[in-house]
C-alpha cells in the first residue's frame, strides 16, 4: 500500500488542526504537505514553496508494534543526524483504508512523551 505520494491533513479538535500546520513550519518544514514513500522502507517529506513541490527530510520505515499500544503499524524514524526537533520525532501509520493512513507523530522530549498528534494521509493519484 505505500507507494507514492499522499496528501496530508491535520485532525482531531481545532486547536491541534489550527497548531499543526504552525508547528511543523516552526520544526523545519513550512508549507508540509505529506509524505512521499519512495521504496518500502524510505520516505520523505513533501513541502509547497513558491508553488513547487520539493522533498525534504527523509526517513526510514519499518514495520512492527507501536511503542504506543502494540497494534501493528509503520514506523517511520528520521535518525540521530537529522536536525532539531526531527531526531526526537517518531512517526506511526496505520492503514484506514486503502486509500487513507492515519498517523500519529509521538515527540520524545519531556513534556511531550505520551502524546501522540495526529494527522491524516490520503493516497494522490
Amino acid at each position: 500500500m505505500r507507494a507514492g505520494f499522499y496528501q496530508a491533513r491535520f485532525i482531531g479538535p481545532w486547536w491541534l488542526r489550527w497548531s499543526g500546520p504552525v508547528g511543523v513550519a516552526l520544526g523545519g518544514l513550512p508549507g508540509w504537505q505529506g509524505k512521499r514513500f519512495l521504496s518500502p522502507d524510505r520516505a520523505t517529506n513533501v513541502l509547497a514553496r513558491r508553488g513547487v513541490q520539493t522533498e525534504c527530510l527523509h526517513m526510514q520505515c519499518s514495520e512492527g508494534p507501536s511503542p504506543m499500544d502494540g497494534r501493528p503499524s509503520v514506523l517511520l524514524h528520521y535518525g540521530a543526524q537529522a536536525p532539531r526537533p526531527w531526531r526526537w520525532v517518531r512517526d506511526e501509520l496505520r492503514a484506514l483504508d486503502a486509500s487513507h493512513l492515519l498517523g500519529m507523530t509521538v515527540i520524545h522530549l519531556p513534556g511531550l512523551r505520551g502524546q501522540a498528534f495526529p494527522f491524516l494521509l490520503e493516497r494522490q493519484a
